[in-house]
């Protein structure tokens, strides 16, 4: 992706969707959002798992910028309240998990990208192992069919073939 096209999807977010500052570095946290919320209910374990990540991705992304401040607390805050403590449509979070899929996975190290790309898909399993909408539940029921179906939207935006690990 060309400098100009990046910030033309950086404008986009901001203009568009309310992603204002550098919270366009928690947009990896999107795919799980959607995850958690897609069985309408944003349930403590998977709200805990999405907080992990979200810590562990900024203590990575800091570790960068040399002692930086890259977002403040309120900026994580906002995006936090925004998309997991208060249920965002479907459609946003799709329409923002295709667009910011243009923009996070820009390191030059493509074996870094992938790494990232797995840890969400990772991530993504362990939300929807976390809390299961009934017991008890059938052998192939863990996963509720609109988690299973999400999965594989996931690993298609994401360019994750079927022979990468999962799990």
């Amino acid at each position: 992706m060309s400098d100009q096209s990046r910030q033309q999807a950086l404008n986009l977010l901001d203009s568009q969707f309310g992603i204002t500052g550098n919270q366009f570095y928690l947009l990896d946290l999107i795919p799980l959002a959607e995850m958690l919320w897609i069985d309408g209910k944003n349930q403590t374990e998977e709200i805990n798992l999405v907080y992990e990540f979200a810590i562990n991705h900024i203590a990575e992304l800091s570790s960068h910028v040399e002692g930086e401040e890259l977002l403040s607390e309120s900026e994580i805050n906002d995006f936090m309240q925004r998309f997991v403590h208060t249920r965002p449509s479907k459609e946003l979070l799709s329409a923002l998990r295709k667009l910011a899929n243009s923009v996070i996975f820009q390191h030059q190290d493509e074996q870094q990208n992938e790494q990232r790309k797995q840890r969400i898909i990772d991530f993504c399993i362990d939300i929807a192992s976390a809390a299961v909408t009934q017991y008890p539940y059938e052998r192939h029921d863990r996963f509720i069919d609109e988690e299973k179906q999400l999965l594989s939207e996931l690993m298609r935006t994401l360019n994750i073939n079927s022979d990468s690990k999962i799990g």
